[in-house]
């Protein structure tokens, strides 16, 4: 009987560590992605296009280009964060998902 008492406490403890862990994740990815959608917001706002039409049409697409470079870094770190977050978050749902209702 002792032994059944003793393996019940340990799934109970494997239980309540899933469920910790869980709420973990799912607390961590929300962060993250409220960190994304503000970093977002924030370069959004600040962002201000200088188009410059004087000087030949070499030195005009080379500031094009740059522009464009930098957005394109800016949305990939900002994809990669957002990825992150939401498989984050989707493990942290599923480790849930496994834990029994009291």
């Amino acid at each position: 009987m002792s032994e059944l008492t003793n393996v019940s406490k340990v799934v109970e403890s494997e239980l309540r560590k899933k469920f910790y862990l869980g709420v973990t994740l799912i607390v961590v990815g929300i962060i993250l992605l409220i960190v994304v959608f503000v970093k977002a917001y924030a370069a959004f706002e600040q962002y201000n296009l200088e188009i410059n039409t004087g000087g030949d049409t070499a030195q005009i697409l080379n500031v094009s280009a740059q522009v464009l470079i930098n957005l394109l870094v800016k949305i990939a770190f900002l994809g990669v964060a957002l990825a992150a977050g939401s498989i984050i978050l989707g493990k942290g749902v599923s480790l849930l998902k496994r834990c029994p209702e009291k």
